[in-house]
């Protein structure tokens, strides 16, 4: 694989897409490569049929390969599903020195008893975001180094999944040829958002739908950091099926008819449109009014998943294939009362349009994942420690200023008498 590269899968029900990407001073330069097949072997998110995932997987892998020139070596894979799981902890470290200064030895306590957390045999940790430090319960706390106080907190978010899931998807990688690792999974509903959220979205708190074919990832942002992950078993093919059984039609010709002439108001003015939808003996009407009753029941399951809030965000980024069908934002703002947008992936270079589309925003959103992981990840926790060193000095300075001060006013001798 070539210097600066990373890779990603993003495995869904509809389509498995790899793409590899030239990285290099911390963004992504280009497009390498892409495989873009259908999937199989997968359904609703989940691994159904082994052999068909791997061979689907390892064409799509091929494919991207042959356009780089090159093998893929690490690569960052997302994965979605009614498995996962996310919760939001906090562990506690007691700061027993005298002079209560945090140092680096108390915030890797405190991040040594976040992975010590355990869950139930069945579900494994996937992805662990800390999301923010508490110091004597006051929060917002950014960079605990070098701060007095009696007790640091450290809030995580951890994703989970079923094991056996896990376990069946990393089988599917071993046979396709994939060079991957435990911490390669991303999931999906958290790629996604990170190609389509700004980052003033995240701190005033925003709800990702990732619509796609076979499951609705769920990702919810408060407070610049992320506060539930979670995905349905339900998405675009539902409103397929939806229009085969109501029309009497095939499955292939209700989806030539969503994708060509669905949408949730009708539309009378599109002549060619209008001529596909009579080819099927119905009206614009009948067409939206059976994808707007099925649209609109995905997204009051999306709202209505979160645990309880004071207040859930009030703005809806819809992303995924189904998030194209025309009228989503209308319907959104009309219907639900949100404020909405259709979330289109954006930090993409040059040339590379044909991932400007929400159908790939959890494959841009791997490359973003992989870009601060595996090119930023290092520098960024070069920079962390080298914050957290400053921070500690200043304190210490800043003390000893203090005590200075303190015995000048008293009329004590200074340190330096």
């Amino acid at each position: 694989m070539a210097a600066g590269s990373i890779a990603c899968i993003d495995i869904g029900s509809s389509k498995i897409c790899t793409v590899i990407a030239n990285v290099a001073d911390g963004r992504i330069l280009e497009i390498l490569g892409m495989g873009d097949v259908p999937s199989r072997g997968v359904q609703k998110g989940i691994i159904v049929d082994i052999d068909d995932a791997a061979m689907a997987i390892k064409q799509s892998v091929e494919e991207a390969e042959s356009a780089a020139g090159f093998k893929a070596g690490r690569t960052y894979v997302g994965f979605s599903g009614k498995h996962i799981g996310s919760t939001n902890t906090t562990v506690s470290v007691d700061i027993a020195r005298r002079d209560r200064m945090i140092t680096e030895s108390d915030i890797k306590e405190a991040e040594r008893k976040l992975k010590a957390i355990s869950f139930p045999e069945h579900r494994v940790k996937v992805n662990v975001i800390r999301r923010r430090y508490a110091i004597d319960s006051v929060e917002g706390i950014r960079n605990p180094l070098g701060m007095h106080g009696y007790r640091l907190d450290l809030e995580a978010h951890i994703v989970t999944a079923d094991f056996g899931y896990r376990e069946n998807r990393a089988t599917c990688l071993e046979r396709a040829g994939v060079l991957f690792s435990s911490d390669s999974f991303v999931a999906n509903p958290r790629a996604s958002a990170e190609a389509v959220l700004e980052p003033e979205d995240k701190e005033r708190g925003a709800i990702v739908a990732d619509i796609g074919g076979g499951t609705t990832g769920i990702a919810v942002y408060r407070e610049g950091s992320i506060w539930y992950t979670a995905a349905l078993p339900v998405g675009g093919r539902q409103v397929t099926t939806d229009l085969a059984v109501g029309l009497s039609i095939p499955f292939s010709a209700a989806e030539e008819l969503k994708v060509t002439g669905g949408g949730l108001y009708p539309e009378k003015e599109d002549a060619g449109k209008v001529a596909l939808i009579e080819k099927y003996r119905t009206t614009p009407e009948v067409m939206s009014y059976m994808i707007r009753a099925r649209v609109e029941e995905i997204l009051r399951m999306v709202l209505s998943k979160p645990p309880q809030l004071p207040q859930l965000p009030k703005l809806l980024v819809l992303t995924g294939g189904t998030a194209k069908l025309p009228g989503m934002k209308q319907f959104v703002e009309d219907e639900l009362g949100l404020q909405a947008r259709i979330g289109v992936p954006g930090n993409l270079p040059e040339g590379a349009d044909d991932l400007a589309d929400p159908a790939y925003a959890t494959a841009v959103g791997l490359l973003l994942w992989g870009q601060r992981e595996q090119v930023g990840g290092a520098g960024a926790r070069r920079g962390d420690r080298v914050a957290r060193r400053f921070a500690f000095e200043l304190g210490r300075l800043w003390q000893g200023i203090r005590s200075r001060a303190s015995g000048a006013i008293r009329g004590g001798p200074t340190a330096e008498s």
